[in-house]
């Protein structure tokens, strides 16, 4: 795909066509935010130069006496992205807040495609922002997901328009 936003928007407006999320409309910068989950927030950024989307969601902060276990962790799973599904975890000096980060090359994007990373990502997201509330906590199962299921950008787990159910009514 060329550097195109327009064609970019289409895609995002066919995914919230076809799933009922609400739409992701980018703006003059080229970016967008949307709510999802329980108090979460999806940032998207197209970067024509490049060209690709990047999706950033805030997943909390970390109190100082915990840094150094929880930053150990972090830093683990994000080992050849083994624990993160493809997605990066990093540390916001600016809002002193961990984040999840993915980037996709919009070269061969497609509907289909943008929906599977989409619910791929947020999965992880909402994932993350569980592990990291157990990590701050101190709780001994905070490496492991409560529900044994895994997710992947790319919607390499399978999972279908049915269960993109975080923005459904």
């Amino acid at each position: 795909m060329k550097n195109d936003k327009e064609l970019v928007q289409k895609m995002f407006d066919e995914v919230s066509d076809r799933t009922g999320m609400p739409k992701i409309d980018l703006a003059d910068d080229n970016s967008a935010a949307l709510p999802f989950g329980e108090g979460m927030l999806l940032h998207v950024h197209y970067r024509a130069e490049i060209p690709e989307v990047d999706f950033t969601v805030p997943l909390g902060s970390v109190p100082k006496e915990r840094k150094a276990s929880v930053y150990e962790q972090l830093l683990s799973a994000n080992f050849y992205w083994a624990d993160t599904h493809g997605a990066t975890l990093s540390y916001q000096g600016d809002l002193e807040e961990v984040i999840i980060q993915f980037r996709e090359d919009t070269a061969n994007l497609t509907p289909e495609r943008l929906q599977g990373v989409l619910e791929g990502f947020l999965a992880v997201a909402i994932e993350w922002k569980g592990r990291l509330a157990k990590m701050v906590e101190g709780a001994d199962d905070a490496d492991g997901d409560s529900d044994g299921e895994e997710s992947a950008p790319g919607g390499r787990d399978g999972r279908g328009a049915d269960d993109f159910m975080m923005f459904k009514a």
